[in-house]
């Protein structure tokens, strides 16, 4: 990562993880409506259950409702399994991309340092629609069909900085996704297995 007068510049390399966790944060921006209706109808359903658990139909309301709740990203979860598999099958490995954010606005090079090497059209911060933030990355979408994915381990102790100028260039806030248990879990291993080894 470079930062040159509130410029920034930051290699992208997808992987499994990264597709599935922009999936998710398009499904929380773009998909507001159907995430509240199915969190409320959820919440009803297993209140219901619980009320009549002494029966069998009781029972399977519960269920019904827990699988609600725990289904939320499944269509999410499907795409980028398909898109996963697409790139795993052309032999090309996963995509990369050197986004380098200047004053005017977003300049993309897709594949950097290789043959197929392709510099995009710029991306004014001005058409940028939605912003997402979670653990691991920051999110920007231009439309509700796609979006970058900038890592905060490439921007390092500058992520705020970085944070703040796209707020102050797009004129829009973060959206912050909070992590679910499984992916606290699944981060607290992995920052585990990384540590070096104490003789």
């Amino acid at each position: 990562m470079q930062n040159t007068k509130n410029q920034f510049e930051v290699t992208m390399t997808h992987t499994e993880e990264s597709l599935t966790a922009l999936a998710h944060m398009q499904y929380d921006l773009f998909c507001t409506r159907n995430y509240i209706a199915r969190n409320l109808l959820s919440v009803v359903v297993v209140v219901i259950g619980a009320m009549h658990f002494t029966q069998f139909w009781g029972i399977a309301l519960v269920a019904y409702g827990a699988y609600l709740m725990t289904s939320t990203y499944s269509s999410s979860n499907h795409t980028a399994k398909k898109l996963t598999e697409t790139i795993k099958a052309s032999g090309k490995g996963f995509p990369s991309s050197r986004y380098t954010f200047t004053d005017k606005g977003i300049e993309i090079t897709f594949h950097p340092g290789k043959e197929d090497e392709e510099k995009l059209a710029p991306v004014g911060y001005g058409d940028l629609i939605k912003l997402g933030e979670d653990m691991n990355c920051f999110y920007l979408f231009p439309n509700s069909t796609g979006g970058y994915c900038v890592p905060k381990a490439e921007l390092g102790e500058k992520a705020k900085s970085f944070s703040q100028f796209i707020e102050q260039k797009t004129g829009k806030k973060f959206y912050w996704r909070r992590p679910t248990p499984l992916q606290r879990l699944r981060d607290w291993l992995r920052a585990r297995n990384s540590e070096p080894e104490h003789l």
